[in-house]
């Protein structure tokens, strides 16, 4: 069986390094997500309550940003932001710029969705009630933007996962790359990408598990907030 799963050791050179490409994957991600969901909270505030200026720039960057593909803003992190700035950016590190960036735009726009489906009246009986607006945003808007989020933000951090695959363009040991150089070494394109599917699969199922953990948390604390 085990000759079965490895093709007799061709693919061991896959196996033995899967769970760091795993976690090169997993950690690309998962920072560069949670990058993202702080900016596009912020992004989100520029947009709905920020001067007409800095609100004009936030729709110019979320439109530029989605308007691009991420391979090119890949590249611009690696080769161009590093010479311009003057800066020393390893590769996962400009990855995760560049992903940052760029789901931060889809973020945003996910939280502006929510935030319309929320009544207005809410914001005006807490101001009625003498809160200020910051206290309004940070304990009644928001925790039921992101509670009625949490869907669509899951769907965004699946793609954002399997986007990760872009990383191996600029050296990243994720698990593309891995699956690669595997695919070079035991010429078994069939077997390796399938046990990198499944890898995927595997991580991906995990992640929409624990989303659906957390919104069932949340729905205990704020049943009324859908």
């Amino acid at each position: 069986m085990i000759d079965l799963l490895t093709v007799h050791g061709a693919l061991d050179p896959f196996y033995t390094g899967v769970l760091r490409a795993s976690g090169a994957t997993i950690l690309a991600s998962v920072v560069a997500f949670c990058i993202g969901l702080l900016l596009g909270t912020l992004l989100l505030l520029a947009r709905v309550k920020a001067a007409t200026p800095v609100r004009m720039l936030a729709r110019l960057y979320v439109s530029v940003m989605r308007g691009t593909p991420l391979l090119i803003q890949l590249l611009i992190a690696y080769y161009v932001i590093p010479s311009v700035l003057g800066l020393e950016l390893s590769p996962i590190e400009a990855g995760i710029l560049a992903m940052s960036c760029n789901t931060a735009a889809y973020i945003s726009e996910i939280l502006r969705g929510a935030l319309t489906t929320i009544p207005r009246g809410q914001g005006a009986a807490a101001s009625a009630l003498g809160m200020k607006q910051g206290v309004t945003w940070l304990y009644i808007l928001l925790p039921q933007v992101f509670h009625r989020s949490l869907p669509p933000l899951t769907n965004e951090f699946t793609i954002l996962l399997k986007a990760s695959s872009l990383l191996s363009i600029i050296s990243v040991a994720e698990l593309s790359a891995l699956a690669r150089d595997a695919n070079l070494q035991s010429n078994l394109p069939l077997q390796v990408f399938i046990a990198t599917a499944a890898v995927y699969f595997i991580i991906l199922f995990c992640a929409s598990s624990i989303s659906r953990l957390v919104e069932r948390r949340i729905a205990r604390v704020l049943p009324n907030a859908r």
